[in-house]
Order: C-alpha cells, then sequence, then structure tokens
C-alpha cells in the first residue's frame, strides 16, 4: 500500500498577515526560476519512472522529433499447467489482464511457451481464457501467440498420466475430453489453429519503423519454444518445423484409437520432432555446459535469425535462468500449484528513438516479473543505428 499523503492545511487567520511578505518573495526572479528549476525536476523524475511504451498521451502531444519514437511490450509466460488462478495472478501483474481477466494490454504481445495442460484441473477454463484474449487483443491491435508444449501433444496421443481426476470430471468423463482433445473437438481445432510447436515474435513492429530510419535496419527478434530448439532442427527453419509439428499433432488428434503413444503411420520426421532432441523435449540449454549452450546458441540464432531464446519445460523453482548474455532464457518457474514455484513473467520493452543528425538508438529491457517480489533488469541493450 503506498504511504498516506498528507493534505495541505488551509490558511488560517493568523496566515493572512503572512501571505503579503510572501508574495513579495513570490514575486522576485530568484524565485521564479527556482519554481521552474523544481518543475523541471518534477517532470524529468516522471519521464524516468515511465516506460516510453505508456507515454500514449506525451506522444500525441508532442512536437518533437521523439514523437517518431516507436515501442512494444512482449510479455512471455511458460508452464501454467492446469492452473487458472495462477495464470491470471501472472496475466494480471504483467498488465496484460483486468480483474476479470480481459485484455488491457494494449498493442502487446502475448507469448505461452506451451503445456497449458495436466497437473491441474482448470484446462478447459485456461484455453477458453487464450482464445477469448487472442480476439481481444486483436481488437486493441495486440497478439497472442500460442506454442504446444510436450503435454499438449501428449494429450492428443491419449497419454494421461498427469491428467488430474478433477480435470476429467471437468469434461463430463474420459471419453468426452477426448471428444474436445480430436480433430473435430473444440481444443483440438484450437490447436490446429492457433498453435504452432515455435513461434518467431519481432521485439518492434516492422511495419511501423518510421521511414527515416537506414535500410539496413531490421527490428530484433525472439524465438520461443517449448523445449528448445536444437541446431540441427534451428537449420531447417521455423517454417519446417511448424509444418511437422502440425502434420504430427493432426495424425494424433484425428486417430479414432488413441493409445497414448504415436500412431502406426506416424513419419520418421515426426519421430524425430517428438524424441529427446526434438523442439518438445529437448533440454540442452539447461543441462550443457555453459561453453556448450552457447556454442549451441549462435548456430541457432544464427538459423532461426533471432537475438534470444526463450523456452519452458525444464523448471527452476527460484526464478529465471539466463545463459550466455540472455542469448538463452529458461523461464518455467513452476507457476502452478502443482509445483509451487514462482509465478513468473518475462518483458520485452524494446523502443527505437531518433537522435541528432538522422540516427537512430534502439533500447531493449528486459525484465523478470516474479509475484510479490521487486521486478528485475535481466538485460539492457542500447544500440545506434
Amino acid at each position: 500500500m503506498p504511504p498516506t499523503a498528507t493534505m495541505p492545511r488551509s490558511p488560517g487567520v493568523g496566515a493572512v498577515g503572512a501571505s503579503r511578505g510572501q508574495a513579495a518573495r513570490t514575486g522576485s526572479p530568484f524565485f521564479r526560476l527556482a519554481l521552474i528549476f523544481g518543475a523541471l525536476l518534477v517532470y524529468l523524475g516522471y519521464r524516468a519512472t515511465v516506460p516510453s511504451s505508456h507515454k500514449v498521451l506525451e506522444s500525441a502531444v508532442s512536437f518533437t522529433p521523439s514523437s517518431a519514437t516507436i515501442s512494444r511490450r512482449v510479455v512471455a509466460v511458460a508452464d501454467l499447467h492446469g492452473d487458472l488462478q495462477h495464470a491470471h495472478n501472472v496475466l494480471r501483474m504483467a498488465g496484460i489482464i483486468d480483474a476479470s481477466a480481459n485484455w488491457i494490454g494494449g498493442d502487446a504481445v502475448l507469448a505461452s511457451t506451451g503445456d497449458i495442460v495436466d497437473r491441474g484441473d482448470d484446462t478447459i477454463e485456461l484455453y477458453k481464457m487464450f482464445d477469448r484474449l487472442r480476439q481481444q487483443a486483436l481488437e486493441h491491435g495486440g497478439e497472442v501467440r500460442n506454442c504446444l508444449g510436450n503435454h499438449e501433444m501428449m494429450n492428443a496421443l491419449h497419454d494421461w498420466r498427469y491428467v488430474t481426476p478433477g480435470d476429467v470430471k471437468s469434461f463430463g468423463g474420459p471419453q468426452a475430453r477426448r471428444n474436445v482433445m480430436s480433430s473435430s473437438g473444440w481444443i483440438g481445432k484450437a490447436w490446429m489453429s492457433n498453435y504452432t510447436i515455435s513461434q518467431t515474435v519481432p521485439l518492434l513492429s516492422p511495419h511501423k519503423v518510421p521511414p527515416g530510419v537506414p535500410s539496413h535496419y531490421a527490428v530484433p527478434h525472439a524465438s520461443f519454444v517449448h523445449g528448445g530448439i536444437h541446431p540441427e532442427w534451428a537449420a531447417k527453419g521455423l517454417d519446417h518445423i511448424n509444418e511437422v509439428g502440425r502434420s504430427l499433432l493432426f495424425r494424433a488428434l484425428d486417430w479414432k484409437s488413441p493409445r497414448g503413444h504415436l500412431p502406426p503411420d506416424t513419419s520418421r520426421e515426426e519421430m524425430s520432432l517428438y524424441d529427446e532432441m526434438g523442439p518438445l523435449w529437448y533440454r540442452g540449454y539447461a543441462y550443457e555446459t555453459e561453453e556448450e549452450v552457447c556454442h549451441l546458441a549462435h548456430a541457432a540464432k544464427e538459423s532461426l535469425g533471432v537475438r534470444h531464446l526463450v523456452m519452458g519445460h525444464t523448471p527452476h523453482f527460484d526464478g529465471f535462468v539466463v545463459r550466455c548474455d540472455a542469448a538463452v532464457l529458461l523461464i518455467d518457474t513452476g507457476i502452478s500449484r502443482a509445483y509451487g514455484g514462482e509465478q513468473s513473467a518475462l518483458i520485452f520493452d524494446t523502443e527505437l528513438l531518433p537522435l541528432a543528425k538522422g540516427a537512430w538508438e534502439e533500447r531493449s529491457t528486459l525484465t523478470a516479473l516474479y509475484r510479490g517480489r521487486r521486478p528485475k533488469i535481466i538485460k539492457e541493450i542500447r544500440r545506434v543505428v
């Protein structure tokens, strides 16, 4: 709770006589200069505490070159695992939803690294929430980007080892749950339409880059995936990864007698995507040495054309794991009550603003948000373009 403000007292009878001397002092040039200097300090303090992406009114009335500044906020969340309340907590903390769980993120991008399902009872409400937020975000110029996790694919395959009894009951029984998670069910259709193995998100909107920016400039990007993209998969390209994932997902959802494992007609490449080196299960970025991880990350980033690799899957209950100077960000902190870890969100705040003589500066700040803790700046990037 903020400190209680002290209201100024109205002047009493004794203050009237003193007001004449006060008026004389306020008319002096020195006093007027002090007032101007004080006002400038207050304004600069305000500028320092308000992110540029929130200065909508100021930008609308400014006639200085700074009106050409563009900005974007990208919010990333990892494994929610069936916990609607903790999902709400995290998204409210990040400024994405209000108390009624409606979108208030404006033109921000919300990226989920998957594993919305399993370990908790709130599967139905969580997928409904993402469907609702996706539509609401579009109406305000924002986006919702969803990755498939290994647990989405497991449920499509009818591998229900981590499904809770309460979750099955919420669907009306095992067969009703399978019907919803099939190629003709509403969750199955949502997965096919709006969920991919990986998402590459521009940290600034490319179509908003002002015309005065040098032609060689390219906006930075971040890659989001559930497990991790090994360089061998990265070399195949994002479109190919998602195409193979979509093929496997449909095969699993459309299997009439699912057995909890890969269907008999699964292709060799689909099998490879679903194995321990594939992007749904790979944990190398979490477990390899720093030297090896940085080597892998450099190769993967080059192939994908991104600055950051963001992934969930491997929980670290004390907070994000940041490796290779923020090239690798492991953001699964065990949000769900099934784990009892940190309720967290990763924030990318990026802006491009004009400098003197036709130069531009790109500024990017990566911040870790943890419920009940102070925000922690992970990385600040400044570069002139």
